[in-house]
């Protein structure tokens, strides 16, 4: 028998249900290929959506948690593009989220849930994907698996959008063209509906493997990739407005460093003496700090590349007077992996002072050249790829997700695996 109480809820999420349906009504235009939008920085409380639009100048963002109803009404600036705050929404709960702009075109639901708070010891699973290109050559099914395992948290780390080719992106209105059309994506539209999203350029969203002598080359350009990078991946109480750089608990388990590799480094070719710096004197400090200072068992670093292993000098092993710095630094702090990508094949490797690093990518774009084997190297694979990654207590399991849904790849750590001698 229905009791008062579940009945009440029943009409009120039909209500709610009905609410929906009445702002955005039927048999509008549901294709999306004029607007996209994403669900990003989520926290315990609510996230932010961001919106793009080609003709249209405002948008509704209803936003549906269980019984309650959130409803924003979002201007659309020259720009084609904002962002509103949704919160005061519970913890750890599913949300769904639909937008409407005012040429009726309906965007959702995108679904998810918040995070959880840092005393919850509930599982999660976090995906981490990287280089991302439209063209029909990369498609492939990889998007779709990724939504089938039903991710908590998506994390790109980096190549989201491709803007340096065919022909590559100067000014602003170019950028955001490329932004947009990743996000019109069918693909990528389904991927960023299936969670909430974080995220962190790499070199393709300017230009390829840009370091300090790229951005002194080209400062307007790099101006403009950076003021659209910040359009569509707005940072939520960002510290300052230019420091992308952020750290956030994910539950009782897991905290995540997630690092500019670009816009604090010096040249790839300079010596590698003491002075060379991929992080930058801030951003290291504030790495070893909040790893020393986290009471977590499993500490994820999110690198845009990878820590060594691999051919060129557009990578951690360029910088090795610095790396050894970080990894002295970090000795003897328990669960500390490095998730890296850049190199376009999936990798797990062990550096000096048992380092751990898994790599990820790609999920759409050609694949990398593997470097030679060697010592430290413990698995590659040449594929498509996404990574998951499965946390509770005393496990952090990887999974190395592939087309079809293969799981070509999978380890558990403990956090005494993943602790730097």
């Amino acid at each position: 028998m229905t009791t008062r109480r579940e009945l009440l809820r029943l009409v009120a999420v039909g209500s709610a249900a009905a609410a929906i349906g009445e702002a955005f009504g039927c048999g509008d235009n549901l294709d999306g290929r004029d607007a996209a939008a994403a669900v990003v920085e989520a926290a315990s409380d609510g996230f932010l959506v961001v919106i793009w639009a080609r003709v249209a100048r405002s948008a509704r963002v209803t936003v549906r948690q269980g019984d309650r109803l959130v409803t924003r009404d979002v201007a659309i600036a020259g720009s084609r593009s904002a962002n509103v705050a949704i919160g005061g929404l519970a913890p750890a709960a599913a949300f769904e989220v639909w937008v409407r702009t005012n040429d009726r075109i309906t965007l959702g639901p995108f679904a998810g849930r918040t995070a959880p708070l840092v005393t919850d010891v509930a599982a999660v699973r976090i995906a981490v994907f990287a280089d991302v290109d439209p063209n029909p050559e990369f498609a492939s099914d990889l998007c779709a698996q990724v939504v089938a395992a039903a991710p908590d948290l998506l994390v790109s780390i980096g190549d989201f959008p491709y803007t340096d080719n065919g022909p590559p992106a100067t000014t602003v209105a170019a950028y955001r063209a490329r932004h947009a059309e990743i996000r019109s994506h069918p693909p990528i539209r389904e991927l960023l509906a299936c969670a909430p999203l974080r995220a962190m350029y790499d070199d393709h969203e300017f230009t390829n493997n840009w370091d300090a002598a790229a951005a002194a080359a080209e400062p307007d350009r790099l101006a403009a990739a950076l003021a659209v990078w910040d359009e569509f991946f707005p940072v939520r109480d960002a510290a300052a407005p230019a420091v992308r750089y952020r750290s956030w608990r994910w539950g009782a388990h897991v905290e995540c460093f997630l690092l500019d590799c670009r816009r604090y480094r010096s040249a790839n070719a300079a010596p590698d003496t003491a002075g060379k710096t991929m992080l930058g004197a801030a951003q290291l400090a504030w790495l070893v700090d909040g790893l020393a200072r986290s009471t977590v068992p499993f500490k994820l670093v999110l690198t845009t590349v990878p820590l060594g292993h691999t051919l060129g000098d557009d990578h951690w092993g360029a910088f090795a007077t610095e790396r050894a710095q970080l990894f002295a630094a970090i000795a003897g702090i328990a669960g500390i992996l490095f998730v890296t990508a850049d190199q376009h094949f999936f990798a797990a490797y062990r550096h000096d002072r048992g380092v751990r690093e898994i790599q990820v990518g790609p999920l759409a774009r050609g694949l990398g050249v593997q470097g030679p084997d060697e010592p430290g190297v413990l698995f590659r694979a040449r594929r498509y790829n996404v990574g998951l990654f499965d946390i509770t207590a005393d496990r952090l399991v990887v999974t190395g997700l592939g087309a079809d849904g293969e799981h070509f790849y999978s380890e558990t750590l403990t956090a005494a695996d993943l602790t730097p001698a």
